[in-house]
């Protein structure tokens, strides 16, 4: 054969292979198999290619980010020698002070007001910070070189939007007056605390040094931003020593503080998409073995024909191929929108303006739906490759395929490939993959267990044909009924962990907010206004909690040995200084876990730590802990363990000490209230009348949190719509796969003389015991996985879903019995000489 002849058999191979697609669409025989990969394709990409634009903006986004090459963060003010050592060198520098305050509209001019994030700074501010400010409603936003001018001030526009004022009006900051002469439309380098969230106030540095608004108490953060050649600032920060609370920040530490934000609600879409292409490619591998089942006549005829093994596959996966490239065109076009939407949807996490996506993003969706074809679906095919053109003649004769053991071990091989790929780590990946492969086989065996059990309680007594007929169906094929109720029970397990998961954190999110829950929070409360302001609060007809005394201090050593040779210096929850407290009663939102709480409201030099940070820190009862606090050294006995509900709106401590350590010493207080609404009046007063304390009206951050959550939540519905889908599409392939034989076995029970009506009440029967067992199943599996999950990862009380195991089991055996009945329709409207013959 010339070479013009074997190209011209290629081109006949691929137009016949086109010509059979065409026809197998028509039929309906690779729609469910296109879906599948169109799934795994559409979610894979979109999430790559939401995270590849996510990672180039955080990168990008650094320098700006931090403002400047190098950032010091305090939490007290610096030494004027950080500032004349950066001016002997040559390095730009900008203070920067940040701290929640109430602002207010003037009086006589309304009761508005509001939480803002205030930030003052100087006038080295921005150095590469990106600040854009609009100076007027008409005007467009202008990049700005330098700060806000004494005595005026930038906001955001949600501020305004709270107080009902615009541009030009004047606001209340402590105990001054402010012009709003700007509004901010970009600020790069805002930070991410929870205060963050409130709208921004942006002033002069010499509006707010040496006013109340940053006494004692006061949330306050100082950050000097420093600017120049790398190795000058290496050489700066060698002859400088960070103190207690003290931290110096990179471009490279501005990248993780910038993706922390948006770290956690990646990895769940990452985990969702991963578990919707788990089942789509469970449903691949199941659909592509009941078309290599369908298609041996079609094979043998076609080897008859003269075509080769090798052109028999080619043909084949010449189809297969096609169907991977529309379905590849299609994901793209998909997973385009998708992940515009989770954008949107994260909005408020996300930064604005995200580069474009590498080619290699782009391409995880097709890579994932090329992995999916190989390593589940083309192996399937391989009977179909090696049918004999004698089945023609005898179509008992079944073509051999790969050992199963081979088969097992490359999917497991490639399923941990895949994980890997999303999750990036592959010991999460081995243990995923092979603890889901042993909990499948065990689900498996005992099913196959069960049935064998029953057949010997069945064992010689006497049922009725229908229900004997169905007995021997499912006790013949145990394995592959078994296979069955393992793919049913998946399926309802991600369907009860969807509805669960999301229905239980928004209530216990919810209970934490019950009625009468504070909202208001006072800091920096001095002992001397503790009078006026019980006298205050009765006149007004409010009611606030027990004040707590607060000393600031600093964990320094644990039984005489210091933090540094422990290792613990670096520890975050104590890498600063504790708002410890003194104990009296013990708080609702605390119960203790060992030891005596009464040693600490009457004994001394005693202190009851909050359990985790105690098992961080390797402490239990009877040791001794050092404390250093202003030009004090306090040693206290720990003499309790507390567990520390941090979920609830109350003020907790990680310390709480006997009365006798806060004698003589220079304590404020802290104390909160429910303020019910309407009642603006009376706070804007308690504002106005002492503006050394900070207010903290948490209503509005509370509001934004929700917001947030709630955008979080609708992002991974989103994917776990995918996952709902995935796992319908497993329910229709298992199904599918069993039609054939189960409409051959209702002809010949038909030939034999059985009703439509007992067809199809044997048919109702069989899936509807399926559906039962599978339900139960996965009523007990998504139990197991929900008590996990609540107590050891969100951390929130466990119930059991009382309704699921009323409502499950019956919907159950409907829906399987009513999809399966549906599907083997045409075994009740076919004669069953024409079934027979064409089985």
């Amino acid at each position: 054969m010339t070479d013009t002849s074997k190209r011209m058999s290629a081109m006949a191979l691929l137009r016949l292979s086109l010509r059979l697609l065409r026809r197998e669409a028509r039929s309906g025989e690779l729609t469910l198999i296109f879906f599948s990969l169109l799934l795994a394709m559409t979610l894979s990409t979109a999430i790559s290619v939401f995270s590849a634009r996510l990672d180039q903006a955080i990168l990008n986004n650094a320098a700006d980010y931090l403002g400047a090459p190098l950032r010091v963060r305090s939490t007290s003010a610096f030494e004027d020698s950080w500032l004349e050592a950066a001016d002997a060198q040559g390095i730009r520098h900008a203070r920067v002070v940040t701290f929640p305050s109430v602002v207010l509209k003037p009086v006589g001019q309304g009761d508005e007001m509001a939480l803002a994030a205030v930030k003052a700074v100087d006038d080295g501010y921005p150095i590469n910070s990106r600040v854009r400010v609009r100076f007027s409603d008409e005007a467009d936003a202008e990049l700005q070189t330098a700060g806000p001018a004494p005595g005026t001030v930038w906001v955001e526009s949600r501020l305004l939007l709270l107080l009902g004022i615009g541009i030009g009006d004047d606001v209340e900051v402590g105990d001054g007056l402010k012009t709003v002469t700007g509004v901010i439309e970009e600020e790069s380098d805002r930070a991410g605390s929870l205060f963050d969230l409130s709208p921004r106030l942006m002033m002069h540095w010499q509006d707010v040094v040496g006013t109340a608004l940053l006494g004692p108490g006061s949330r306050t953060r100082y950050t000097l931003m420093l600017d120049g050649p790398d190795d000058q600032l290496a050489a700066y920060m060698e002859g400088r020593e960070l103190k207690t609370g003290q931290r110096a920040e990179t471009i490279k530490d501005g990248s993780q503080a910038l993706s922390g934000n948006v770290d956690r609600a990646r990895e769940y879409l990452s985990l969702a998409a991963l578990l919707a292409v788990i089942l789509a490619t469970v449903a691949i591998t199941v659909s592509a073995g009941r078309f290599a089942r369908r298609h041996l006549d079609t094979g043998a005829l076609l080897r008859t024909f003269g075509l080769v093994k090798q052109q028999l596959a080619a043909l084949f996966l010449l189809q297969w191929l096609a169907l991977f490239l529309v379905a590849g065109v299609c994901s793209a076009l998909i997973a385009l929108g998708l992940q515009q939407v989770i954008i949107s949807l994260l909005a408020s996490l996300v930064p604005g303006g995200l580069p474009a996506a590498p080619l290699a993003a782009w391409l995880t969706g097709p890579v994932t739906g090329l992995v999916c074809l190989l390593g589940f679906g083309v192996p399937q095919l391989r009977p179909l490759f090696d049918v004999t053109p004698l089945r023609v003649l005898r179509r008992d004769i079944q073509p051999g395929g790969m050992a199963w053991g081979s088969v097992l071990v490359l999917a497991l091989l490639i399923l941990f490939g895949a994980v890997t790929l999303f999750t990036g780590d592959w010991v999460l990946s081995a243990t995923l993959v092979l603890g889901g492969g042993l909990i499948s086989f065990i689900l498996m065996t005992a099913v196959v267990g069960l049935i064998a059990l029953c057949g010997r309680w069945l064992a010689g007594r006497t049922l009725p044909l229908m229900v004997r007929f169905v007995w021997q169906s499912v006790n013949r094929q145990r394995w592959a009924t078994a296979g069955q109720v393992l793919a049913f029970t998946l399926t309802f397990v991600v369907m009860l962990l969807m509805v669960s998961l999301r229905t239980d954190l928004v209530e216990d999110w919810q209970k934490s907010m019950k009625a009468g829950t504070p909202n208001v929070f006072m800091l920096n409360i001095q002992p001397d206004q503790l009078t006026p302001l019980e006298q205050d609060f009765a006149r007004l007809g409010l009611e606030w909690h027990q004040p707590y005394p607060i000393l600031p201090m600093r964990l320094t050593e644990i039984n005489g040995e210091s933090l540094v040779s422990l290792g613990l210096d670096k520890l975050g929850e104590i890498d600063r200084d504790l708002n410890s407290s003194m104990a009296r009663e013990l708080p609702d939102s605390n119960t203790i876990e060992a030891g005596d709480w009464s040693a600490v409201q009457t004994g001394t030099g005693q202190v009851s730590v909050e359990a985790e940070l105690a098992g961080k820190l390797s402490v239990s009862l009877g040791d001794t802990l050092t404390f250093t606090a202003g030009g004090w050294t306090i040693h206290a006995e720990i003499s309790s363990l507390r567990q520390v509900d941090w979920a609830s709106m109350s003020p907790n401590f990680f310390m709480m000490f006997s009365p006798d350590v806060f004698e003589n010493k220079p304590i404020s207080l802290l104390s909160s209230m429910y303020l019910p609404d309407g009642q603006e009046t009376a706070l804007a007063q308690l504002i106005r009348s002492y503006p050394g304390i900070t207010f903290l009206d948490t209503r509005a951050l509370l509001a934004q949190v929700n917001s947030l959550l709630a955008q979080i939540t609708r992002a991974i519905e989103l994917i776990l719509t995918g996952v709902l889908a995935g796992a319908v599409m497993v329910m229709l392939a298992v199904l599918l796969t069993t039609t054939d034989e189960r409409k051959v076995q209702s002809a010949l029970l038909r030939a034999l003389g059985a009703t439509r009506r007992q067809v199809v009440s044997a048919q109702w029967a069989e899936f509807a015991v399926l559906g039962l067992v599978s339900a139960l199943l996965a009523l007990v599996i998504a139990e197991i996985l929900r008590a996990l999950l609540y107590q050891v990862v969100l951390d929130i009380p466990f119930s059991p879903m009382g309704w699921s195991w009323l409502l499950l089991p019956p919907l159950a055996c409907v829906v399987i019995s009513a999809i399966a009945v549906f599907m083997l329709r045409k075994t009740v409207t076919q004669a069953p000489l024409k079934i027979l013959r064409a089985g």
